[in-house]
């Protein structure tokens, strides 16, 4: 039976999945290697990390009385991360969540589960290879970002023209990428060992910021315990220690901190800004 692209393009990935970080670094030697990489699968791209909504502790909303499930109306009051997600999701004709995670699978990953895969919005969506996803509308979609949220993923939701080469979707603009991540993310997972112009185009929620209070830490050691993704906390001196310029404000560092010397601070217009941001990247409203 012959090969699609679809079929080949898993292949390629699986293959070459964990020569990755070496290939960062060769990036980062090689000039030009970065640029003919830049060309081919970063260009363009700008994606934003969300804190999960359960890092945020200092709300004036109270996240125990609020059900995630249902669509909360954005507002300048609106400061759950996932907010930017539900409303790009509603706004969006077409949805197509991915059967499997592809970086799970090539990982192995026995921590979180293979079959929570990526979600696609726009029109390049519809070009996705059923043998890879399955269509699904704003409700499944949604309920699907609540499954992940729970499974302990962290979203990051833009532009990202590596999936519109490997998918094969047509030109980068007409496809939104919501990743749901574990540290076997094949993208932000990366951004420590890339060049900096490379790196930077995945970026930390508009109006967030991880605050750390050295005074509260107890040098614990519990956020350095395969917590962070991009490996932005250290122990030294028996204190943590956050590597600002790793750092994508995922959270997970204030989740599992008991003594809340990392805390997730967001603005109040932090939702509104990063959907209008979003909008710009792809059209999702167009046939």
């Amino acid at each position: 039976m012959a090969l699609d692209f679809s079929d080949i393009s898993v292949r390629i990935i699986k293959l070459s999945f964990k020569t990755r970080f070496t290939l960062s670094k060769l990036c980062r030697q090689i000039p030009i290697m970065a640029w003919l990489v830049d060309k081919l699968f970063f260009e363009g791209d700008d994606i934003l990390v969300l804190p999960r909504d359960n890092t945020i502790k200092n709300l004036d909303l109270h996240l125990d009385s609020i059900d995630l499930n249902q669509n909360i109306p954005v507002s300048q009051d609106t400061v759950l991360p996932s907010q930017v997600l539900k409303e790009i999701i509603h706004k969006s004709r077409d949805h197509v969540i991915m059967d499997q995670c592809i970086c799970r699978v090539s990982s192995d990953c026995q921590d979180y589960p293979p079959n929570l895969g990526c979600l696609f919005l726009g029109k390049g969506a519809t070009k996705i290879s059923p043998k890879l996803g399955r269509r699904v509308t704003a409700k499944e979609a949604i309920k699907h970002v609540d499954k992940c949220q729970g499974a302990g993923l962290v979203h990051i939701i833009g532009r990202n023209k590596i999936d519109s080469v490997w998918l094969n979707t047509g030109p980068k603009e007409d496809l939104l990428s919501i990743c749901n991540c574990c540290p076997c993310c094949c993208l932000w997972k990366m951004t420590p060992e890339l060049p900096d112009d490379l790196a930077k185009s995945i970026s930390s929620m508009i109006g967030v910021e991880i605050i750390f209070n050295e005074e509260l830490c107890q040098g614990c050691g519990q956020c350095t315990r395969d917590i962070c993704f991009v490996d932005a906390i250290s122990l030294k001196k028996g204190k943590a220690v956050r590597d600002n310029k790793k750092c994508r404000g995922c959270g997970r560092c204030a989740e599992n901190c008991n003594q809340d010397a990392f805390i997730v601070e967001i603005k109040s217009d932090a939702v509104k800004s990063s959907i209008e941001h979003v909008e710009t990247l792809v059209d999702v409203e167009s046939a």
